[in-house]
């Protein structure tokens, strides 16, 4: 099949299994469910892959310069999937990731999934081991209708995993501030690369600016995109008044989260693209500042001041407990809700969302 039939056709089969409502089967399930974004991709790339060209290597990762690449089986799966598969996972929620690359990672930039595992994280070495069994097994029998079979129960795990994908946040009718604060806690304790911070933040400035009439909107940027790629001041833009003569608005307020605690070297660079962005204020929320960096900065905040920056330092619970005393007890459930927003808005991790859904049945409070 051309690129063009098996999107069709993978698009056909999609549809069919989404009505059928199969129970997974652990063979697959596993590998669609890993906790490693690359295994959720490979299992579907490679097997799909198999299905367009019956002639390919299901263990291929590479197609390289060979003359009888072809011949031997050798393709490119990173293409491939770039073409098929992230489109039709970008339409269905990101429900393998979020990546759009998802080849360019280590344990998929070597010739075969079954060698060059020195490139693969200890830790997850015997999962991508048990995945190159899987498809050497498929690979070894043979048998086209086979391969066709397993790729349906990728599909039946895949489109379980969507499901799972929507939660229904309890929202608490009151939540008291100590209530709310402990469950900020909890929530953001566990290391999540910073996501969990950055989604708090943002609902945090969404709920001040409304109730404070702060902010005419806020813009929030994806955890791994580059600031300056995208010509941005900082993880979340505060916008101030719409200006009635050009329908504009400028950045007021930059908002970085730093969930592994600040460095002189992230204010520099935040100072820096606050600058060039002509932003009068910049806000760290984060959990401390570095001990080893803690002087520098406060030295650093003192002098931008002087020079008309204004940069603040604050933990997200203390800026809770500060600035949600002088609102009304809505606006505590309105975070709650906001919260549940940004994580799905986010297609965060299955396990995020599900926190934040344990944490609110546990305060076992009336909901809405």
């Amino acid at each position: 099949m051309t690129n063009d039939e098996t999107s069709e056709w993978l698009n056909e089969q999609w549809q069919t299994v989404l009505t059928t409502r199969e129970e997974p089967e652990p063979d697959v399930d596993r590998f669609v469910n890993s906790n490693v974004t690359s295994i959720r991709f490979a299992i579907v790339t490679q097997i799909l892959g198999k299905i367009a060209e019956p002639t390919r290597d299901l263990l291929c990762l590479q197609r390289g310069d060979r003359v009888d690449a072809d011949t031997s089986g050798r393709w490119d799966p990173r293409s491939f999937c770039s073409r098929i598969v992230v489109p039709w996972n970008r339409a269905n929620e990101n429900l393998l990731g979020a990546s759009t690359d998802p080849y360019v990672n280590n344990p998929l930039r070597r010739p075969r999934l079954d060698e060059g595992l020195v490139n693969v994280h200890a830790g997850h070495r015997a999962e991508w081991e048990a995945l190159a069994e899987y498809l050497r097994g498929l690979q070894d029998q043979g048998d086209e209708a086979e391969v066709q079979a397993a790729f349906r129960r990728c599909l039946v795990s895949a489109a379980a995993r969507l499901e799972a994908q929507h939660f229904d946040y309890p929202t608490p009718i009151r939540i008291s501030m100590a209530q709310l604060c402990e469950i900020l806690d909890s929530f953001l304790e566990t290391p999540s690369g910073g996501l969990r911070l950055q989604v708090v933040a943002t609902a945090m400035m969404q709920v001040l600016g409304d109730a404070f009439s702060l902010f005419s909107r806020i813009e929030s940027q994806g955890l791994n995109e580059a600031d300056r790629a995208r010509n941005v001041p900082g993880d979340i833009m505060c916008y101030g008044p719409i200006d009635p003569a050009t329908g504009s608005s400028e950045v007021v307020l930059s908002v970085d989260a730093k969930s592994a605690g600040l460095s002189l070297a992230d204010v520099h660079a935040s100072v820096l693209k606050a600058r060039n962005s002509r932003v009068p204020n910049l806000l760290f929320v984060t959990p401390r500042v570095l001990d080893d960096d803690r002087v520098a900065v406060e030295a650093l905040v003192a002098a931008e001041h002087a020079q008309g920056l204004n940069i603040y330092v604050i933990a997200a619970v203390d800026l809770v407990r500060a600035s949600f005393q002088l609102l009304d007890e809505k606006y505590r459930a309105q975070l709650v809700v906001g919260i549940g927003e940004e994580l799905d808005a986010r297609t965060a991790p299955l396990d995020d969302r599900r926190t934040w859904v344990e944490l609110l049945e546990a305060l076992g409070q009336p909901t809405r």
